[in-house]
């Protein structure tokens, strides 16, 4: 009871934000509370809720989603959930102690320690994965143990259960149960052909409730799975096969368990250890040196063991006092259930101790809210200064420390439904593509945490801020948090005014050139009813004298920036600019398609620069870029350059891509290119729009939509091989399209030939190019 009270009080009284990891899982509950906001009984929503969270298994989300679908979910909610999974932990501890001991008292006892080890407490306080793991697990092995025992159809239905519990929590938990897994089918005293149903049984309980999420995600995982080991660098600090990477999970158990309980499992050793002992260190020992195999290594990572470690320690306190009390009588008993107690009180100093970043330990938080030090509170604060009114916002971030992180700030932004985003600068190679694309940078000085894998690129945004003469800087004291710095366009890209008196529609109210620049820039007034101006489609292009096209644009009225749903009547200003054709005369053409009403156009020319080079105007982002890139690079097979380009302009930008209301309307505008390019008969731009609808359809993980503009570039361009193989990708893997095994070796045949056809010295294909 004292454990849970200081429990609270931490809660009550840590005042630092959410941090990396955690923020991270936060974001994650809201957007599924935010999908539910949106139900449809329709298939589309249902694929949506399936894929919304590709790199965690979702059942922690799941779980708080009854609370994220009231209100924004915050870290208060994941600690009123994690109040509960405590519950439920300590009786799945309490029951598997009765099973391993049979003894309600080892039972309970075990119980108790569960709530006095710091790591668990930890883990209460915080919302992240490794709570909801470590009861599933323990569920697991309750399930496991019952069914040891006493075999039935119930029992195998509780293991796959268990086993589906872990698998949707973490992927990585299974390694915990996997000598049980293999050991008690093989172990279990009843006929081959009742166990081997059993075990059907069993799995099929285990599929039937993973499949949804597996089945969709697969992909996902295993890619995942690969690149998992490629941030080992963040957490393991001994060099691979050493004693001290061995030995890494053992040096943790005082910060698991605190130093004053840690060596009571030892006292199970005590005498002769029973066969059940046995079993109980059977399965720490395998958890243990298999989860020590996987290279990343985090004192968070093993705390799944620990309710085996309390059932031990349970167990051989009750060996002590049973041998206190028929060695020197019922006085010596009393002195050691004193000292267990004790000793327990002891372990309660121990409390409070954070294993996450983003979190102060239980007496330092008490101390700077009594000295009225509220980070979390200032940053919110600041964040709302920055909020523009009828706009949206993604902010880069150059920091990334526990306090200043995109993760963090975004957190923050969408517990208050701000429309602001932070996204990490410096995580693409192309600092100059940043500085189009987003609308603002935040700085600070000082440590800058973890840089990521593109650290010249960070540093370059930096500079090319400091110096630019486009970014203006304004700086922030915020007492518990430090100095903030903050830059946006000195000419604002997009400005919004609120009408006075209501507008029927959207008009073209001002296309003015703006020669002063150098370049070929014009500025656009617009002004209509909010929704339509948000939805009002807009494609420009520039073509010389002779009618060839220089450059082409399409976007929504306001840079894709105004909020969907707002009210009222707005007047937008937005400049359209081509900087890099300074030189070029020629005729701009503006053809623009509001929600309601006829597609109207206009025309315009542009002389050209008289001293030969561009203005200092920076060039408002075209949301396209990045999908037009992917799109070239998908079309000569640089799959590298696809993956970048593609996973840039899906994370760049959006706070959940999947189901942005952008993402209908940039369908529209790669439409509208499309139609053109066929009413032109201009082959190569059709297959460019083919190859952007195709790639954006993979993105919103539509298959058969990617399939039908693959196979319309096929159509197109009989020779384009990675079409083809593309084509052939999907059609095997998601669509199953094809009728036959030779129709499927075909398929394999087309999808791995032009990969054949490429030298890479890093895939060694020739077995499998002679094969098919």
């Amino acid at each position: 009871m004292v454990a849970l009270l200081l429990l609270l009080v931490w809660n009550w009284s840590d005042p630092l934000p959410p941090a990396w990891d955690e923020a991270q899982h936060l974001l994650q509950a809201q957007a599924f509370g935010d999908h539910l906001s949106r139900f449809r009984w329709e298939g589309l929503w249902w694929q949506q809720f399936l894929h919304l969270n590709q790199r965690y298994p979702p059942l922690a989300y799941w779980l708080g989603i009854p609370l994220a679908a009231l209100h924004p979910f915050g870290r208060a909610d994941g600690q009123l959930l994690n109040l509960v999974l405590l519950g439920i932990l300590t009786l799945a501890t309490q029951r598997l102690g009765w099973r391993a001991y049979r003894s309600w008292e080892v039972g309970w006892l075990a119980a108790v320690l569960v709530l006095l080890y710091p790591g668990i407490t930890a883990l209460a306080h915080v919302y992240m994965l490794e709570l909801p793991l470590l009861v599933a697990v323990t569920l697991a092995f309750w399930a496991l143990w019952a069914y040891a025992e006493e075999p039935s159809w119930r029992g195998a239905v509780g293991v796959g259960a268990g086993l589906a519990a872990v698998l949707l929590t973490k992927w990585t938990g299974v390694l915990f149960l996997l000598p049980p897994l293999l050991a008690v089918p093989l172990g279990v005293r009843i006929p081959w052909p009742l166990r081997l149903a059993h075990l059907a049984l069993g799995m099929g309980v285990t599929l039937l409730l993973c499949w949804p999420w597996y089945g969709a995600n697969w992909l996902f995982v295993l890619s995942n799975g690969w690149a998992y080991a490629d941030t080992a660098h963040y957490y393991v600090t001994c060099a691979a096969g050493s004693l001290c990477w061995w030995t890494a999970y053992l040096r943790w158990l005082p910060l698991q368990m605190g130093p004053w309980l840690c060596p009571l499992p030892l006292l199970s050793l005590w005498g002769s250890p029973s066969r059940r002992e046995a079993l109980l260190w059977g399965l720490y020992g395998g958890g243990y040196l298999l989860y020590t195999l996987v290279a990343i290594k985090d004192v968070r990572f093993t705390l799944p063991l620990l309710p085996l470690l309390a059932i031990l320690s349970a167990g051989g306190l009750a060996k002590l006092w049973r041998y206190l009390g028929e060695r020197w009588g019922e006085r010596a008993l009393r002195r050691g259930v004193g000292m267990s107690l004790a000793l327990g009180a002891l372990a309660l100093l121990n409390l409070g101790q954070p294993l996450a970043p983003g979190v102060a330990p239980l007496w330092k938080g008490i101390q700077m809210r009594w000295q009225g030090q509220h980070p979390q509170q200032e940053l919110t604060r600041w964040i709302g200064s920055r909020v523009q009114p009828g706009l949206t916002a993604t902010l880069g971030v150059l920091p990334n420390t526990e306090l200043i992180s995109s993760e963090t700030l975004s957190y923050l932004a969408a517990l208050q439904r701000w429309p602001i985003t932070f996204r990490g600068a410096g995580q693409t190679p192309w600092p100059e593509v940043e500085l189009a694309l987003l609308d603002g940078f935040v700085d600070a000085p000082g440590e800058q945490g973890i840089v990521g894998p593109y650290g010249p690129a960070k540093e370059q945004i930096r500079q090319l801020l400091d110096k630019s003469p486009d970014w203006q800087q304004e700086h922030f004291d915020l007492p518990a948090v430090g100095r903030l710095s903050t830059y946006f366009p000195s000419k604002p890209r997009v400005v919004l005014q609120e009408l006075p008196a209501a507008a029927e529609a959207v008009e073209l109210l001002e296309l003015q050139v703006l020669p002063e620049e150098g370049i070929p820039a014009w500025h656009l007034r617009w002004q209509g009813p909010a929704q339509d101006l948000a939805q009002t489609l807009v494609w420009a292009r520039l073509e010389d004298p002779q009618g060839q096209v220089l450059a082409k644009r399409a976007w929504v009225v306001g840079q894709n920036r105004l909020l969907p749903y707002a009210a009222g009547s707005w007047q937008v200003e937005e400049i359209l600019a081509w900087p890099e054709l300074a030189t070029k005369e020629g005729i701009l053409h503006l053809e623009w398609q509001p929600p309601q009403g006829r597609r109207r156009s206009f025309s315009q020319p542009w002389e050209g620069s008289r001293s030969g080079k561009g203005g200092s105007l920076i060039s408002p982002g075209d949301p396209l870029f990045l999908l037009q890139q992917a799109a070239r690079a998908a079309a000569i097979g640089d799959l590298e350059a696809l993956s970048l380009y593609l996973n840039a302009w899906t994370t760049l930008q959006y706070p959940t891509f999947l189901t942005d209301p952008d993402r209908v309307l940039i369908r529209q505008l790669l439409e509208g290119e499309e139609q053109w390019a066929a009413a032109q008969s201009w082959r190569e731009r059709q297959i460019q729009s083919h190859y952007e609808l195709a790639l954006l359809e993979v993105a919103l993980l539509r298959p058969q939509a990617a399939q039908r503009h693959f196979q319309r570039i096929v159509e197109l361009d009989p020779e384009d091989n990675w079409a083809r193989a593309y084509l052939a990708f999907l059609r095997v893997f998601f669509t199953h399209d094809f009728r036959s095994l030779q129709g499927l070796q075909q398929e394999l045949a087309a999808a791995i030939y032009p990969l054949c056809q490429k030298a890479n010295r890093d895939w060694d294909l020739s077995w499998l190019c002679a094969a098919l």
